[in-house]
């Protein structure tokens, strides 16, 4: 199938002007359409297949086991290739990674220092002090209150 992606946006330009009252441009909008496919080496049909078998750009389950069991076998060889010239022989054995306290502790951490706060991260501190009791925070919010907290000199255990 021809890779249309480069000429999208006009073809569906092209295909709007085919819902107009105006019969001139419904018919130069399908003879524009047609003449931009023919440069791409392409035609109608593969316009039609592109759309029959689009899926929104989901890949289907064959397509995305390939593509895993592609990244396994390169990534295994990089990671053992990696581990040697480290001498390290098992991501067992390698040094513990630094790590962020508790959302909660961190949170409580900026709670104590809100005078060095703006307005804004004044607010965000107090309300992760009671959301951390209650509920997991979302990704965005978990990487705010990280950089809050390293912000105002939080250390990572």
């Amino acid at each position: 199938m021809t890779d249309l992606a480069s000429v999208a946006d006009k073809l569906a330009n092209f295909i709007r002007l085919l819902a107009s009252d105006k019969d001139g441009e419904v018919v130069a909008a399908a003879h524009a359409m047609v003449r931009v496919l023919s440069t791409m080496g392409s035609d109608i049909h593969d316009l039609a297949d592109r759309i029959e078998h689009s899926s929104n750009g989901a890949l289907n389950e064959h397509e995305m086991q390939e593509i895993y069991d592609a990244g396994i076998k390169e990534g295994v060889p990089r990671v053992e290739q990696k581990m040697r010239t480290q001498g390290t022989s098992s991501p067992l054995r390698s040094a513990p990674q630094p790590q962020f306290p508790s959302a909660q502790d961190m949170a409580f951490y900026c709670y104590q220092r809100i005078g060095f706060c703006n307005e804004w991260e004044t607010e965000f501190a107090t309300n992760m002090v009671s959301w951390t009791k209650h509920r997991p925070l979302t990704a965005k919010q978990q990487a705010r209150l990280e950089g809050l907290f390293l912000k105002l000199g939080g250390k990572l255990t």
